[in-house]
């Protein structure tokens, strides 16, 4: 489709109703850009005469909340199906505060208020929009007492404000008080009364990415509803500066029972978040798009980039925006809630007359005709012999899967009581060239292993015991090092192909963790980092306690040790925002030595945000400098003689893996793999193949059986990673 340009005396175009469209503002020139998706040619360029000068805050009830972009005194209400335009007083503050704002009901309703929000003060702005009042009017309400009754907390603030179901939440949440209040609102003739009510307690969420960086939280949250449910949506950050999105949490609350429950299906549903200005908020729509349907997405980088979060498969893609968004130097987002009905019709009948042209035509394999109305599986045409060899190939739910097709594959699959010896037999016929990746689903039980080679996928249930928010810390040796803190501080090795599970002494929350050899060996030294000066260390083999050691650091200031790495007996260590090199000598003695090696990194040729991986290599430490969004890969060797870091262009018969929990410097059994970075992302249409970054090339590949594809760039951009914890694996069966 070309774009279709729209002068600025004409309203909003009619939109087709069959694509999800999104809006870009620039404020400056009072124009915008209405965009899809889906496909980037579709979009038009507007100046609408009701936009200028205005930026748009939020969609409520088919109403656009309009705000004047340069000091939020003018607000209004934009109906754009009917181009009716609502103009409010101005808003006389004495302090500029940024607003969240909500519609309770349309404006035609009795009760239709307009609130404003703000964390800055405990006040909410209103203005009643009520047609029989010759004037409307703006008031200020107090609802600080009302709220620290509720609370307890001296200071605490409502955010997010939304409508559900004809009713108004706001989230509360301040320290040790994580709560959606009801704002109830009660009209008594000329009267308005507006009162703060308990309603539910927001969910608690464990983090793949820590919550916390020195101290300051690494988390936004937002309430969002629609006409019959209530969502609540936690992003959380990579950076201290909150610009990288590493995860996403979504839950829906049951109204029946009160209960959060994790979303593992959005369906059709799309839900949208701007982060990329100074006002973030949060839109919802029912998708007629299937392929953007399911998805959250969420603007970040001053919009230039839009990440995809999956609700089904938890996996998290990102993306640039389109050219013409970029082009147009937009400073403002939405996405457009309301529907275009007769379009919707229109489009339906389309897509009706469509339906009745399809013809179904038999498929020839070795001059067979295959007739695919017939609804029986081709597999009933592979001779039972051939479907027995296939199953000695399959491991346990993809067993389990094959099994439930049809009665043919359930004859050639008896039933198997899977065990770990009955596990591992199969496995081990599989690739042992690489480490695989490892996925731990949560949710469902199910561990994923991804092999980067030849992109085959293999599953396996998860133990009972390690069922719950168990986060992975630490990978080596083919043993996870995984921490629970929810009832209790437990921690536990797990080798997930023996499925053998050592639990350890209970012990506080640690900001990162190392160990010294696998955990079956006589001398396993379990040492872990707090951020505030103490190292635990534990002999796995020895006893059954801590010991507990104070640094003894100079001021309050959290101290942070990132990616302990083993190096002989001695313990390296990433400090103090990756900024230096620490080394604790001869941990195991009790008169170990601590010392600082490096006192910063090295300097980087990328210019952005960037992320350091410490590794191990036969001795030698190397250090990988990852650019924000991959745009740029460094390896740094540290000189011994003079202790300092050499970058390198090389890692010779070597590969290195990346991920949150680990970086392993491994020799490389085939040629096709040294010299590579393998990271723990996906290409975007894709579920198997895993990137990878070529010391040779500078440019990001993947494997197809051994087979290096094209590079399809020089950064992350078209790339997914999965929101579950997961890590490198190398095999092992002992």
């Amino acid at each position: 489709m070309e774009p279709q340009l729209v002068s600025c005396d004409q309203k909003l175009p009619l939109l087709s109703a069959r694509h999800q469209w999104f809006i870009a503002q620039n404020l400056e020139s009072h124009s915008q850009i209405l965009y899809t998706l889906g496909n980037q040619q579709n979009y038009y360029h507007c100046q609408i005469n009701e936009l200028r000068g205005r930026r748009i805050r939020a969609c409520f009830h088919g109403w656009v909340i309009l705000s004047d972009h340069h000091d939020t005194v003018l607000w209004s209400l934009w109906n754009p199906l009917t181009s009716k335009l609502i103009r409010l007083p101005p808003l006389i503050h004495e302090a500029k505060h940024s607003h969240e704002c909500c519609l309770s009901a349309p404006p035609d309703d009795q009760g239709s208020v307009l609130l404003l929000t703000t964390i800055e003060v405990a006040t909410i702005v209103f203005c009643r929009l009520d047609r029989k009042r010759k004037k409307l009017k703006w008031t200020e309400m107090s609802y600080a007492k009302q709220l620290k009754s509720i609370s307890g907390e001296d200071v605490c603030f409502l955010e997010s404000p939304t409508c559900c179901n004809g009713k108004v939440y706001a989230m509360a949440s301040m320290y040790y008080y994580h709560f959606v209040i009801h704002i109830d609102i009660v009209v008594k003739g000329k009267e308005l009364v507006i009162s703060l009510l308990p309603f539910v307690e927001l969910p608690r969420v464990s983090f793949r990415y820590r919550p916390f960086y020195n101290g300051s939280i690494r988390v936004r949250s937002f309430l969002k509803g629609s006409c019959i449910e209530l969502f609540y949506i936690i992003v959380s950050f990579e950076d201290e500066t909150r610009t990288t999105i590493g995860d996403v949490h979504l839950f829906t609350l049951g109204m029946t029972n009160m209960i959060w429950e994790k979303m593992v299906d959005l369906k059709n549903t799309i839900i949208f978040l701007e982060l990329a200005s100074d006002y973030s908020a949060c839109y919802y729509s029912s998708a007629l798009d299937s392929e953007l349907g399911g998805h959250i997405y969420i603007l970040g980088d001053s919009g230039k980039i839009i990440y995809s979060f999956h609700a089904k498969d938890r996996t998290l893609s990102v993306t640039s925006m389109p050219c013409s968004v970029l082009e147009s130097q937009a400073s403002a987002w939405a996405m457009l809630e309301w529907r275009f009905e007769i379009d919707h019709a229109e489009s339906k009948h389309e897509e009706e007359d469509t339906d009745t042209q399809i013809v179904v035509r038999p498929a020839k394999v070795d001059n067979t005709n295959l007739d695919g109305t017939t609804g029986e599986s081709h597999l009933l045409n592979i001779p039972i012999h051939i479907l027995e060899m296939i199953m000695e190939l399959c491991i346990g739910i993809e067993y389990m899967r094959f099994r439930a097709t049809c009665k043919h594959c359930c004859l050639a699959a008896p039933p198997i009581q899977w065990n770990s010896i009955t596990t591992i037999k199969r496995l081990q016929k599989y690739s042992l060239d690489s480490p695989w990746l490892m996925v731990l689903d949560n949710d469902q039980g199910i561990i994923t292993y991804i092999d980067p080679i030849c992109g085959e996928r293999y599953f396996i249930k998860t133990p009972q015991e390690l069922k719950g928010d168990y986060q992975i810390y630490c990978s080596k040796y083919g043993w996870l090092l995984m921490f629970k803190i929810q009832d209790g501080s437990h921690l536990a090795f797990f080798n997930p192909l023996t499925s053998k599970i050592l639990k350890l002494p209970e012990v506080p929350s640690l900001d990162s963790y190392c160990f010294s050899a696998p955990p079956t060996s006589g001398d396993c030294m379990v040492v872990g980092f707090t951020l505030f000066g103490h190292v635990l260390i534990h002999f796995v083999s020895r006893e059954s306690i801590w010991h507990l050691i104070s640094l003894n650091l100079v001021g309050d200031d959290p101290y942070s040790f990132q990616f302990p790495t083993f190096n002989g007996r001695d313990v390296y260590t990433l400090c103090n925002n990756n900024k230096g090199l620490n080394v604790f000598r001869d941990m195991a003695e009790v008169d170990f030595s601590w010392e600082v090696v490096v006192d910063e990194a090295p300097s980087s040729r990328c210019r952005s945000l960037t992320q350091y991986f410490l590794s191990s290599c036969h001795q030698h430490l190397l250090l990988v400098i990852l650019g924000k969004f991959g745009e740029s890969v460094e390896v740094f060797k540290l000189k011994e003689s003079t202790e300092e870091w050499e970058q390198t262009n090389s890692l010779g018969k070597h590969m290195i893996y990346i991920s949150d929990a680990s970086c392993i410097c491994l020799d490389a059994k085939l040629q096709e793999m040294e010299n590579k970075i393998y990271f723990p992302r996906l290409l975007d249409n894709e579920d198997t193949q895993i990137v990878f970054y070529s010391l040779e090339t500078c440019r990001y590949h993947t494997f197809n059986d051994k087979n290096i594809l094209e590079s399809f760039g020089a950064d992350f951009l078209g790339t997914k990673h999965h929101c579950h914890p997961h890590t490198w694996i190398e095999p092992s069966w002992s």
